[in-house]
């Protein structure tokens, strides 16, 4: 098995929802290795986030209570879509006990399964390549896929008025569970 470790960045939405949630992040300038955290002194401006000048990164450590936040949630989900990271690749949390998070990059034309992806496993801030997935970890990814997919649907769904429609009200109508 070859290891292969990819910095990974935060796009500005990211860092905001990070902060807001208490993670503690770190930046830098592009082309540089100079991470400094990101606090209230921190002298950056709100157009500076998006200047594109600026990286971003979660903070190497993790305190006790993001660690407590962390368990709490893993006690309600196995697996779930946590979002996109900043080059846009779908990041998935896997796990109960101690949860790991895991990257699925397109590699190609992206299907249903997962044989256009290339997964690689997220590890304080690093990626870590996975030549073969084991078959739980296929099958968690699959069912968090899936989950984010219907969701997307049904949203659209939503969005587009199809429950408000009267063709949509005749059939619920008719298909009410007794």
């Amino acid at each position: 098995m070859t290891t292969q470790i990819i910095k990974q960045t935060l796009a500005p939405a990211q860092v905001f929802e990070a902060l807001a949630k208490g993670f503690k992040i770190d930046f830098a300038e592009v082309e540089t290795n100079d991470w400094e955290p990101l606090t209230q002194q921190t002298r950056l401006g709100f157009a500076d986030l998006f200047s594109g000048f600026i990286k971003f990164r979660f903070a190497q450590t993790l305190d006790e209570g993001l660690k407590r936040q962390a368990k709490a949630k893993s006690e309600e989900y196995f697996s779930e879509f946590v979002g996109l990271d900043g080059d846009k690749n779908e990041r998935y949390r896997v796990g109960k006990d101690r949860p790991s998070f895991y990257v699925l990059k397109p590699s190609g034309r992206s299907g249903i399964n997962l044989d256009g992806f290339i997964v690689y496993k997220e590890q304080q801030g690093n990626l870590t390549l996975i030549e073969k997935a084991p078959d739980w970890l296929a099958k968690a990814l699959l069912v968090a896929r899936k989950a984010k997919r219907n969701a997307e649907y049904y949203d659209i769904l939503n969005k587009t008025g199809h429950y408000q429609s009267d063709d949509y009200k005749k059939w619920a109508k008719t298909h009410r569970s007794v």
